[in-house]
């Protein structure tokens, strides 16, 4: 990936995003990065260009609190961001993927003390997107909702808290805590219409999350 330090045609990315939607494919080429310590409020943002991969926004936070702390991704394709969009329905598919880190922190550190600011900003990007990190392998769950994904997430991980809820989802997230991993939240279609939202949700299970597979544990 290439850091961007500015992208001033936004007409020219209308234009070309109103065309591939028009053409029923994704636009590629074009990564927003951004990140949030939770704990200072410290934010920055990071436009990268990233050919022959569908563009998109991603949101990095993290926390060291002895009892909420974590990280968490969250993934949405450009697309969605845009006023180009048109929905034509009230429902998101989203994936919930479980990853660990590409980079050893040893390594980031080393770069960030002694790298030169393009190597510093590259690291420090790298380990804030999707790129740095890797699916463990059986640890993604795929699900439809008419509400907001983080709702629907909030109430997986209250359920997973009760020692009666047996899902594989809720035992995934039991065992994660703790663990060095990132939540990596996808939107997979946004503003589609119930029956479109099933079939998606069904086939996208079907081909990578039905147990054993994933976390899912019925089409």
């Amino acid at each position: 990936m290439e850091i961007m330090p500015n992208y001033e045609d936004v007409k020219c990315l209308e234009r070309e995003l109103r065309e591939s939607m028009e053409q029923g494919r994704p636009h590629v080429g074009i990564q927003l990065v951004g990140y949030q310590n939770v704990d200072t409020g410290f934010s920055t943002v990071a436009m990268m260009r990233h050919p022959g991969s569908m563009s998109g926004v991603s949101f990095f936070a993290d926390s060291k609190h002895r009892l909420f702390g974590g990280s968490t991704l969250v993934c949405v394709p450009l697309a969605f961001c845009s006023s180009v969009y048109k929905p034509t329905g009230d429902h998101v598919v989203y994936r919930h993927t479980y990853k660990r880190p590409r980079f050893k922190a040893e390594e980031v550190k080393t770069l960030m003390n002694k790298g030169t600011p393009e190597q510093r900003l590259k690291a420090f990007v790298f380990t804030k997107c999707r790129e740095g990190y890797e699916t463990i392998p059986g640890m993604s769950y795929v699900g439809i909702t008419s509400r907001s994904w983080q709702k629907r997430y909030l109430e997986h991980a209250e359920q997973a808290l009760e020692a009666s809820s047996s899902t594989h989802f809720h035992e995934a997230i039991r065992a994660m805590q703790g663990q060095k991993v990132v939540c990596v939240h996808d939107i997979s279609a946004y503003g589609v219409t119930k029956a479109e939202a099933k079939a998606y949700e069904s086939r996208l299970i079907s081909e990578s999350t039905l147990w054993p597979l994933g976390l899912n544990m019925k089409t």
